[in-house]
């Protein structure tokens, strides 16, 4: 029960269905998954650990708000690890991976259907780690894939605000291209591109929006 009720609560934070600074309480998550305090108490925890919930003395819990700030130290980090494994990934990527990559790229959603959405963050999610994979770099990978966990919430925020499925495809499509002539240059020179574009079109989106006031420098 507490892992059903820690992976429903993880993927509404996650989806931003839970928005950035909302305070929530064990009684009132009790009520709404029909279950007792335990299991909503244990998911919390993990929650907590993972610095997605954080709690307050006598007020209960609150989704952990977002900043510019922490987006722009993630995209730092994804980018300089991104580049690095497009490099390597030119050197040992195969043609089913290639293949596989040309699939996710295609991935398209509506913005006014959420399950579509899921399914473009996901796979823009396997994309990338598709192409970490490739470089053969275990740790390159797991390190990786954390960053890419922690900005998932700014990428259903940035996709719920604006139609990115044209920007994306392009970019992915040029990126498989780069690593199928196994050029290694201009593959680093596009994974950089890439995460600027989408960094400047996320602070762009989230800066004119008032619907998520947690949003803070």
């Amino acid at each position: 029960m507490t892992e059903q009720v820690y992976y429903r609560l993880r993927g509404e934070i996650l989806s931003c269905k839970l928005e950035p600074g909302l305070e929530i309480s064990e009684a009132e998550l009790a009520e709404r998954f029909e279950v007792s305090k335990t299991p909503v108490r244990e998911a919390l925890a993990t929650l907590r650990q993972e610095g997605l919930v954080r709690t307050f003395p006598r007020r209960g819990y609150q989704i952990t708000p977002i900043t510019f700030g922490d987006m722009n130290e993630l995209f730092d980090l994804r980018t300089m690890l991104e580049a690095g494994a497009a490099e390597l990934a030119c050197e040992r990527i195969t043609e089913e991976e290639l293949s596989h990559l040309r699939a996710l790229a295609e991935v398209v959603y509506d913005q006014a259907e959420s399950p579509t959405i899921d399914k473009f963050i996901a796979a823009n999610t396997d994309f990338h780690l598709a192409i970490a994979r490739a470089s053969g770099n275990q740790r390159l990978y797991d390190v990786l894939a954390r960053q890419l966990y922690e900005l998932e919430r700014f990428f259903y925020l940035g996709a719920q605000k604006r139609d990115v499925n044209s920007e994306t495809s392009n970019d992915h499509m040029k990126i498989v291209e780069a690593l199928g002539r196994r050029d290694r240059d201009e593959v680093r020179a596009l994974m950089v591109r890439h995460n600027d574009l989408t960094r400047q079109g996320l602070f762009k989106v989230l800066a004119n929006s008032r619907s998520y006031g947690a949003i803070a420098l």
